[in-house]
């Protein structure tokens, strides 16, 4: 029995619509002179760093939720796209999603130690929020240009 864990068509709209605020968002706080305590809250964590290096594990934080809450939009809308079903959705659609799966895994493998030997100390912060979502962005651009290659043919 085939099991298909992809998500059904429409979640691709969903997500295609879910993008754009999610992304213009995510580059304002990365980018933007935007970190406050505006809307500080107090929330369980598992693991707090401060300043002085003092550890806490299984604590109460507070922190401004916004940054997690805007990776959190932009994570589902690339799963979203991703990994919902195409419309024609047939054995082609899966070799080329697997091949493009695994051309992205490698690009990003290849990106990420690039960025380890060569980024230090706040880059190498700002590169790791981006590379989070490295993976599914290649993932969907070298996905829908095969896609849209055979559709052509």
């Amino acid at each position: 029995m085939k099991k298909n864990y992809l998500l059904p068509h429409y979640f691709k709209k969903i997500g295609l619509t879910m993008f754009l605020p999610f992304l213009a968002s995510c580059i304002w706080l990365l980018t933007g002179p935007c970190e406050g305590d505006w809307l500080a809250i107090r929330i369980p964590a598992i693991l707090t760093i401060d300043l002085n290096n003092k550890r806490e594990w299984f604590g109460i934080a507070t922190t401004d939720p916004v940054n997690e809450i805007c990776m959190l939009g932009l994570l589902f809308s690339l799963v979203f796209i991703a990994l919902a079903k195409e419309k024609d959705e047939d054995e082609m659609t899966a070799v080329v999603r697997m091949q493009s799966f695994v051309w992205s895994f490698w690009c990003t493998a290849i990106i990420e130690i690039f960025a380890i030997i060569f980024t230090y100390d706040f880059a190498f912060l700002y590169f790791a929020f981006a590379s989070l979502f490295v993976c599914f962005l290649l993932f969907i651009c070298k996905f829908n240009h095969e896609m849209l290659k055979i559709r052509r043919m």
